[in-house]
């Protein structure tokens, strides 16, 4: 294929190696006339092993062309890539003035050579970017409509500097978010020797992706930190520590923990990471973002139940108590903390958990519903038809089918959805997920 490539910075200029190696050709247009005169020469604008000699190569074969004038690429290429810098300004918001004027000088060039490539967007944007700046900015300078006449996606890179070829040639994923469904057709073909999950999705959603990568690695770091200074204060190898830590592959190192939903509770994460902190803080040492886990999730608690409370309900069922399904553990469950402050702003509540039998709590579980909830019984019910009658219905537990859900919002009933039922269609009318 024919790649137009504009930002010649890191991403830039190892995208354009690469893709130069698989037998595609490049223009690579930057407005730095010194960095498209070492490119036409073969030479690399970053230092990056391996770079040099792919781009050489490049150059010798003929495939490779740089130039500061857009209208070299828009005309003859198949698609564009945006790879320019999307730095922080002094208040830490994103500056996006070189992605917008990328936009332009694109958009432009299509008016002027009638080029249509696909447009790939690169520049790591926060979610509403593509939709809200770049594609009204491509229609206004070219004349054309992104739902007739212009194709647009997001494709986030996952490059780190020093290893950059590697990461290319073996991506932990290709992210695709459309404008229409079917533009990242051609954008795939480029890795169809490739080996990596494939994800074709929306434009807000690949946005996304990127910080949350970015922002879980640097969650990671920090967190791996904050226990090495635990470790050092009490004479304790962090390495080693973090060594086993990380050969847990079942939950620490792995999926589980990493889906949105509800606020965590039981017997074990609240009460350890109190200690842990509170430990920290008797050897001096700050541990701020393990103290944040806490309020973070005191946060979500108390804002779920303001979104609750907004619609006014004067009954709302609960479907699940416990902190887990198929438990009867209370223990800093956070469904229980949600139904104490509902019951404190005067709701009625009717509670349908299978798992929670009143006659048989005992010792610190039950001690953890009389505080809370003083009276557990009456509210308790014994089938999910025992909801029908409440105008708000939370599921704090899986077990639930859609087509029941669905019955309750043709009655009318809203639905808080904590967990995510399958099948349920996350727009209609009455229905509201956590975080979807």
């Amino acid at each position: 294929m024919k790649i137009g490539i504009f930002g010649m910075g890191y991403v830039g200029v190892v995208s354009a190696a690469c893709l130069l190696r698989d037998g595609h050709e490049v223009f690579g247009i930057d407005l730095m006339p010194s960095k498209v005169d070492d490119l036409n020469l073969g030479r690399s604008p970053i230092r990056e092993p391996g770079v040099g000699e792919l781009l050489e190569k490049g150059r010798a074969s003929g495939r490779l062309l740089a130039s500061t004038d857009a209208r070299d690429a828009v005309r003859e290429a198949d698609m564009v890539w945006i790879c320019v810098g999307t730095p922080s300004r002094p208040d830490g918001s994103i500056a996006l003035q070189y992605v917008e004027h990328c936009a332009e000088e694109i958009g432009t060039a299509m008016r002027e050579t009638g080029g249509r490539p696909l447009v790939v967007v690169r520049s790591t944007s926060l979610p509403g970017t593509t939709r809200s700046m770049l594609i009204p900015t491509l229609e206004k300078a070219s004349g054309l409509s992104a739902q007739s006449e212009l194709r647009v996606v997001f494709h986030p890179e996952f490059l780190r500097e020093g290893s950059a070829i590697a990461d290319f040639d073996h991506p932990p994923k290709i992210v695709i978010g459309e404008h229409k469904p079917g533009e990242a057709a051609p954008l795939l073909e480029v890795y169809e020797r490739y080996e990596a999950p494939r994800f074709e999705t929306d434009l807000e959603v690949a946005e996304l992706v990127k910080y949350s990568d970015n922002s879980f690695h640097a969650l990671k770091t920090v967190f791996a930190n904050e226990m090495g200074s635990i470790a050092r204060s009490v004479g304790a190898d962090a390495r080693l520590v973090q060594e086993i830590f990380c050969a847990d592959t079942k939950l620490n190192i792995s999926r589980a923990y990493l889906r949105p939903g509800f606020a965590f509770g039981g017997s074990c994460l609240p009460k350890d990471l109190r200690a842990i902190i509170r430990f920290a803080s008797s050897q001096s040492i700050a541990l701020p973002v393990l103290e944040s886990a806490l309020a973070s999730n005191t946060q979500l608690v108390d804002n779920f139940v303001a979104r609750v409370l907004r619609q006014n309900p004067k009954s709302v069922g609960l479907v699940g108590l416990a902190f887990k399904q198929n438990t009867d553990d209370m223990r800093e469950s956070p469904y229980v903390r949600v139904a104490k402050q509902l019951l404190g702003e005067g709701v009625e509540l009717r509670i349908f958990d299978p798992g929670v039998d009143p006659n048989r709590l005992i010792g610190a579980n039950l001690e953890a519903v009389r505080v809370a909830l003083r009276h557990l019984e009456p509210m308790l019910v014994s089938t999910l038809d025992d909801l029908d009658s409440c105008e708000t219905i939370v599921i704090n537990h899986n077990i639930v089918e859609a087509a029941r859900v669905e019955a309750w919002l043709a009655q009318g009933i809203g639905v808080h959805d904590v967990v995510g039922i399958e099948g349920i269609d996350r727009h209609a009318p009455g229905y509201e997920g956590i975080a979807w």
